[in-house]
């Protein structure tokens, strides 16, 4: 389950409380207790005595072996430093008190947690306390007495979802799980009776998956603003964690840091919350798109020139990310000559390689003719990745080459520069 799990201290007293807790933790076969320091600061002043102490502290009860660690992050990025000696360390999971040092009381996450959450490609354990606002450090409850017991999982019937029930079915000592999904605000004519029914029955099925793990499971549907209706759920019924994955059906096959749900619900509760990084496969599919397709592509050029499609001479290639237009490349026909142009990856699927295996679907298409293009002068290299070579701009076709009449000759001056590719034999 967990087996080297990464333990970050500040010293602070709610991460005195987190060691308290992690003895919870299923699987475990190594900690590492893991202090980041500023740079700035010299390690003498970290006080190593308060790792060993903090050390001893754990091997007398858990009898699991423990590592102290103290790194030093440049710039103070304390983030950094935690989420790179978890990878370095291979770490299965983080954990970590939701508040440190010298945070308002009135935050619910403090800023390291917060970039912790946003940028681990691990899964994130954060534990919060009851009284966590009191002045002495015994008003902090622990919330961690059994905190595998009782567990509400948010579900969105995504491969997210499907992936933290299949990591739920491994957890061993497990009370209660609740099944919850969230349904939207009705849209105008959706029939929100019908869409209860249809979530209940998709429950029910989950129900029935997970009845070998424990045999209360309940399932619940609310209505409304999901990140609220889940912190309100998990408040009225004092549950002892939170699962949820990382991204949600809406956003988990875009470049965004963090689903947009699970951000909204780890700066709300006051529960410990983990969060779990999916192991899901994309389903990334490459194709010419369908003429009755082209608004499609067009909606995605809204971001490149509002560019339009000509069903006459056009052959557009696509990406579809979980059947979602992610990236586009055209190949359009002139009475000269093949210009290729309008390659174009929607913003939030970006450094994924998706131009890549557009511009490739085209050339495997339309590469046994010669192909022209302007390219931009940072995409030269890109472009020679596929057999594009530098030419002048009297080598190109007159089809081609008056589009850019406009630069009067100083193509560099427009930021482009004419490229041709052979046919491929």
């Amino acid at each position: 389950m967990f087996k080297r799990v990464l333990v970050a201290t500040d010293f602070s007293r709610h991460a005195d409380r987190v060691l308290e807790c992690i003895g919870e933790i299923p699987g475990m076969e190594e900690i590492i207790l893991l202090h980041v320091c500023p740079v700035e600061r010299d390690r003498t002043e970290i006080s190593p005595a308060l790792l060993l102490e903090q050390k001893e502290h754990l091997l007398s009860p858990l009898g699991i072996p423990v590592r102290s660690l103290i790194v030093r992050s440049e710039h103070g990025d304390i983030v950094r430093g935690i989420t790179g000696a978890a990878v370095r360390e291979r770490a299965s999971l983080i954990v970590m008190a939701a508040r440190g040092r010298n945070l308002l009381r009135t935050l619910v996450l403090g800023s390291v947690s917060k970039g912790v959450i946003e940028t681990s490609m691990t899964d994130v354990l954060v534990l919060h306390f009851r009284g966590e606002d009191a002045p002495d450090k015994e008003g902090l409850e622990k919330y961690c007495l059994n905190i595998f017991s009782r567990i509400l999982c948010p579900v969105d019937f995504s491969k997210p979802t499907a992936d933290v029930l299949a990591f739920l079915s491994g957890l061993p000592h497990i009370r209660e799980v609740i099944l919850l999904h969230v349904l939207p605000a009705p849209a105008p004519g959706e029939n929100r009776d019908e869409q209860k029914a249809q979530a209940a029955a998709k429950l029910e099925h989950m129900k029935t998956a997970l009845n070998q793990v424990t045999n209360r499971v309940n399932t619940v549907v609310r209505q409304g603003d999901p990140a609220a209706e889940i912190a309100a759920y998990a408040d009225k019924e004092d549950i002892s964690l939170i699962l949820i994955p990382r991204y949600g059906s809406r956003d988990y096959a875009t470049a965004i840091p963090l689903g947009r749900i699970v951000s909204g619900v780890a700066g709300r509760v006051r529960h410990p919350i983990l969060i779990r990084y999916p192991r899901i496969h994309l389903e990334v599919e490459a194709r010419e798109i369908s003429v009755g397709e082209f608004d499609l592509a067009e909606k995605v050029w809204l971001g490149y020139h509002q560019q339009k499609a000509d069903r006459n001479t056009d052959r557009i290639f696509g990406v579809f990310v979980e059947g979602v237009l992610a990236a586009v490349a055209r190949c359009r026909r002139h009475p000269d000559c093949l210009e290729v142009d309008g390659v174009f990856v929607d913003e939030q699927y970006r450094n994924r390689g998706y131009a890549k295996i557009a511009v490739k679907a085209l050339v495997d298409a339309c590469g046994t003719e010669p192909l022209y293009m302007h390219s931009t002068l940072p995409l030269v290299t890109f472009y020679g990745s596929f057999g594009f070579s530098l030419i002048s701009e009297k080598e190109l076709p007159e089809g081609i080459r008056t589009r850019f009449d406009f630069a009067g000759g100083n193509l560099e001056g427009a930021n482009v520069t004419p490229m041709r590719r052979n046919p491929t034999t």
